[in-house]
């Protein structure tokens, strides 16, 4: 089969946990079928540039005066490579690719890379619909204007990473010390985890030797300096990483003890056996995540919506204290997290379940005008470049 992968970049550093995921899951689709990754918009995108199936970037704006070009270009790609399925894995490559003639007998699949349910009633449409949570998948089902059958459940998307090799490793690990790490983007969203964080890093301080490294790239200045301010008013011992290393944030868990995280960044650290933590919006500190707890903060994948429970909130500062103090107790965290990691997250399950959902869409006859109407309200307000 021909799977043609779409994604946008309109204005953004293209480093995301969206393009991390398209990145693992066109290397594990093109094991069993023939592979083509484009980016689409004002720049293409680190992460996917450096995938062996990427095949260019095509310069578009928002708006309707770039389609006609892209049309284009899917025409010349026709005469060497017709896909069975486009791929899209954000909406404005959607946007951008349902309306034109040149694919227009393709069978589209969406992802919904995570984030909250949608604000409104109706969301876009698809010839079927990826959904990484539990969350986004209920809300899809109870909602009457999809059909069940559209809708894919498939959490799996981060390879189990390898450490980074030791002689890349510029960042030493502080001895005696405990070191939790963030990986994020910095000033422009996630700044409730890394308050959070600090506020857990402090209470910790006063009885053990820890450190907090965070490495991100910053998406906001002022925003981020205001964090950093924060940082260093409360006397904390946190390290920020921002400089073009921070593209890729996972080559720094070698430093890692814990991770707070959220999201993949959460899912690449239980990969490596790191005990990790969440944000929840009724706390004022990252929760760790445990076999009691995991279900309930994977419904909201890991995400600052997460609610934790009151066990939780009750004896979570005691819990990382305890990995702390207690090896074997840490010992027995990481092989846990190992678990939770191969059950849930791991790319290895990731062949059988696309391929049933590429089978559905290309078994069902494509109808790419109800589709446009179905997406009608998105696709006039992205016509007009908003």
């Amino acid at each position: 089969m021909n799977i043609l992968f779409l994604i946008s970049n309109d204005g953004g550093n293209g480093v995301g946990g969206h393009y991390n995921s398209l990145n693992q899951v066109s290397r594990e689709m093109a094991k069993e079928h023939n592979v083509k990754v484009l980016t689409l918009g004002s720049a293409t995108s680190p992460v996917i540039s450096s995938n062996p199936f990427f095949e260019k970037h095509i310069k578009i704006s928002k708006g309707i005066k770039g389609l006609s070009g892209f049309n284009a270009e899917l025409k010349a790609m026709k005469k060497t490579f017709m896909p069975d399925v486009i791929h899209c894995f954000d909406t404005n490559s959607l946007n951008r690719v349902i309306t034109l003639s040149a694919l227009k007998k393709v069978p589209i699949v969406l992802n919904k890379c995570g984030g909250r349910n949608p604000l409104k009633s109706n969301y876009q449409h698809a010839d079927g619909i990826v959904v990484f949570s539990t969350e986004n998948q209920d809300w899809f089902l109870k909602n009457g204007k999809y059909n069940n059958d559209d809708i894919f459940l498939i959490p799996n998307r981060v390879r189990k990473l390898d450490l980074l090799d030791e002689s890349l490793r510029k960042e030493v690990k502080s001895e005696g010390k405990t070191t939790f790490v963030r990986v994020s983007r910095l000033g422009g969203a996630y700044e409730h985890t890394l308050l959070s964080a600090y506020n857990l890093i402090e209470e910790l301080s006063k009885t053990h030797p820890v450190e907090f490294v965070v490495v991100g790239r910053i998406q906001n200045e002022k925003r981020f300096a205001t964090l950093k301010e924060e940082a260093e008013k409360r006397n904390l011992p946190v390290k920020f990483i921002t400089d073009e290393r921070a593209a890729k944030g996972s080559d720094f868990l070698y430093l890692a003890d814990f991770v707070v995280g959220t999201g993949r960044s959460f899912m690449e650290a239980t990969s490596l056996g790191i005990p990790s933590l969440a944000p929840a919006s009724n706390a004022d500190q990252p929760i760790l995540i445990t076999n009691d707890n995991f279900k309930n903060f994977f419904s909201n994948n890991f995400s600052e919506r997460n609610v934790a429970d009151e066990k939780s909130l009750k004896d979570n500062l005691s819990n990382v204290k305890d990995l702390i103090s207690d090896k074997d107790k840490y010992a027995n965290a990481q092989k846990d997290t190992v678990t939770i990691f191969n059950d849930y997250f791991g790319t290895a399950g990731i062949l059988p379940k696309y391929n049933r959902t590429y089978s559905y869409v290309t078994s069902k006859k494509v109808n790419r005008t109800g589709l446009i109407i179905n997406n009608l309200q998105y696709l006039v307000k992205y016509l007009l470049g908003k």
